[in-house]
């Protein structure tokens, strides 16, 4: 069953036509993002000479995958960072009432 806020488009990654369905407030993001795929899959088989499209694909999702565990890590850290300065913060505001 399709919802009534999906929309199905058309997405062309290395000479392709793919159809998805996603809501209407994701079309935009996924377009975008298959844009973002596509050049990436163009950039390496450029550098890469004679790589075929699936290899390329391939080479593309391992560094969409490191990016974004390297992003993951780093809003783990940061949220780690935050919840130690919060803590100080509290500690001190608690000494102060003392």
């Amino acid at each position: 069953m399709i919802d009534e806020d999906s929309k199905g488009i058309s997405i062309e990654i290395m000479g392709k036509q793919h159809q998805f369905t996603c809501s209407a407030e994701q079309a935009e993001d996924l377009h975008q993002a298959a844009n973002s795929l596509a050049v990436m899959c163009d950039d390496i088989k450029k550098q890469k000479g004679a790589v075929n499209s699936e290899r390329a694909l391939l080479v593309a999702s391992i560094n969409l995958s490191y990016s974004l565990l390297m992003a993951n890590n780093k809003i783990k850290h940061s949220q780690h960072s935050q919840d130690a300065l919060i803590s100080t913060l509290k500690s001190a505001l608690y000494q102060s009432d003392q």
